[in-house]
């Protein structure tokens, strides 16, 4: 699920990814500033799922270089691959 919405008249924008990967709750927010795409991203475990190393909270900021749509898909498959590579027994 993502939902996009504006934050000022300026042109920042904020979009909120939300899915499941292999039992790990994730959302990502994607806040759209001047010259920085400003990132945060969370990873949930639900009850049974072992990680290697449990993810702690992420907050990242990058050049406004990337188009939206190539970043958030980027950011997509690297959170998926961090996940199966840090589950136990997967």
């Amino acid at each position: 699920m993502m939902a996009v919405r504006s934050l000022s008249n300026t042109g920042d924008f904020m979009s909120s990814l939300k899915f499941v990967h292999r039992g790990c709750a994730v959302d990502i927010e994607i806040r759209a500033r001047t010259m920085l795409w400003d990132i945060t991203i969370e990873i949930t475990p639900f009850d049974g799922v072992e990680l290697i190393t449990p993810f702690g909270p992420r907050k990242l900021k990058w050049p406004r270089t990337q188009e939206f749509a190539v970043l958030q898909n980027a950011l997509v498959d690297e959170v998926c691959e961090a996940i199966d590579r840090r589950l136990v027994g997967g």
